[in-house]
């Protein structure tokens, strides 16, 4: 799980979207051979949301289910079993 801060005021869920798929695509480095092909965020309510993460990886195409949680200035994510 990662924590990272966002500047902005008051952040859409696009653009905290935004902000997660860039944090988790600097968490997969280059030389882990995962790619984010794709990352969709949906707010569930108060501080939680809820992502769908595909990414293309060495040994195939994968589907994981994110959970985000914003508390008006960070963020934190975990990919959900």
């Amino acid at each position: 799980m990662l924590a990272l801060s966002l500047s902005a005021c008051s952040p859409s869920t696009e653009d905290i979207a935004r902000e997660v798929r860039a944090n988790i695509e600097e968490y997969f480095s280059e030389d882990s051979g995962v790619e984010v092909r794709e990352f969709n965020l949906v707010h569930k309510g108060g501080n939680e949301y809820r992502g769908i993460l595909k990414t293309k990886e060495p040994a195939g195409e994968f589907t994981y289910s994110v959970e985000v949680i914003y508390d008006g200035n960070m963020f934190s994510w975990k990919v959900i079993d």
